[in-house]
């Protein structure tokens, strides 16, 4: 097997854009650990320009590379200065070219080479000297194509996954803001509300903590979740809680929610919320997910707003009657259930791309 350096098939990009849009920004925050690729960013920078990338662009994040955070654009947007962006030379077809970045050896050697102990970040230099398989173009585009077909299939799933979500938060909508739940012909009116339904603390109906760990606690082959304000799920080796649980950012812009259950690490500055009671973990969910508004509203502090316990534990919500949220809970049970048979197929998928990926990229299976 003969090899090229990465300088000889690729150069970084020194282009600058001042369209910095939140739907296509792209920061170490928003893109997701181990080739997950990116979510919606919670906040824009202050600059008025930023790093601009281009379709088919390869995005690195080059803090912690053994996050491997990588991105092949299918759009145009900017993004950080802690994002890499790598554009293929001419004779190198791109897509080939984010496979071979993916592999975990790559990773592993941006991992040594990179500078710094507490908060380690890739060498430029370092990254251009890492040598890529010299396959001809025909051949590259067999073997993008062979792992882009691992990928189509993942993000099929994806789109499903989303579905799905959608389905459950359209119905927490029909039921539970526009009243239009089973029965509701037969359901007298009170204050505005279906008789039967009442205001409520959030602290009355859940169980409210927080964290104890700081972001440097995160553990590369931990085995545990730990959830802190960003969208990314780091790993622990160590679980702080073992239930059903919403968790909700302490601070930040956006306060979006997450449900999970099981055993997870959670930041000292994120909300554990529990439910009391059995059967409305999925309502309690959407609940605070649709309004999100309102935790800005209790928020304290200018820069970054805050949520304070007491002010978190005293908001109040419309709880319906208990038989509606749990048959509510019932049915977005079964659409949590066919997500995670989703979510478990797409692990499967990535370990068997995972598994392929190096045995093309080191010649062990023939192409021709």
């Amino acid at each position: 097997m003969e090899y090229l350096r990465l300088n000889e098939c690729a150069a970084f990009s020194d282009k600058r854009t001042k369209n910095i849009l939140l739907e296509s920004y792209i920061s170490t925050e928003n893109m997701i650990p181990n080739k997950g690729g990116i979510c919606t960013a919670e906040s824009l920078p202050d600059s008025l320009s930023a790093s601009k990338y281009e379709p088919q662009d390869i995005l690195l994040s080059n803090i912690r590379p053994y996050f491997r955070k990588i991105w092949y654009a299918d759009r145009e947007g900017s993004c950080s200065n802690d994002v890499l962006v790598l554009k293929a030379k001419k004779e190198i077809d791109s897509k080939f070219l984010y496979y071979v970045l993916s592999d975990n050896n790559f990773f592993n050697y941006d991992t040594v080479t990179s500078k710094g102990t507490k908060m380690p970040r890739g060498s430029k230099k370092a990254i251009m000297k890492y040598l890529v398989p010299n396959y001809d173009l025909p051949t590259q585009r067999r073997i993008a194509s062979i792992l882009s077909a691992y990928d189509n299939l993942i993000e099929n799933n994806n789109r499903r996954i989303r579905l799905l979500e959608q389905m459950a938060e359209n119905l927490y909508k029909e039921w539970f803001v526009r009243f239009r739940f089973p029965g509701h012909e037969k359901v007298e009116m009170e204050n505005g509300l279906p008789k039967g339904w009442k205001m409520e603390n959030l602290g009355n109906i859940a169980y409210i903590s927080t964290g104890k760990c700081n972001r440097e606690d995160a553990e590369e082959d931990g085995i545990y979740p730990l959830f802190d304000r960003s969208q990314e799920i780091k790993k622990s080796n160590v679980w702080l809680k073992d239930c059903e649980a919403i968790i909700v950012p302490g601070e930040g812009t956006s306060f979006i929610p997450r449900y999970y259950w099981g055993k997870f690490n959670l930041h000292q500055r994120c909300y554990c919320v529990e439910p009391k009671k059995n059967n409305i973990g999925k309502f309690l969910f959407y609940m605070l997910m649709l309004n999100r508004s309102y935790f800005l509203s209790v928020a304290t502090g200018a820069t970054v707003p805050s949520l304070r316990y007491n002010n978190f534990a005293k908001m109040k919500f419309v709880f319906p009657e208990k038989t509606l949220c749990e048959k509510y809970n019932e049915i977005a049970t079964n659409y949590f259930k066919m997500i995670d048979s989703l979510k478990a197929e797409n692990e499967n998928l990535t370990r068997q791309r995972d598994l392929l990926l190096p045995r093309l990229m080191s010649g062990k299976i023939n192409m021709k």
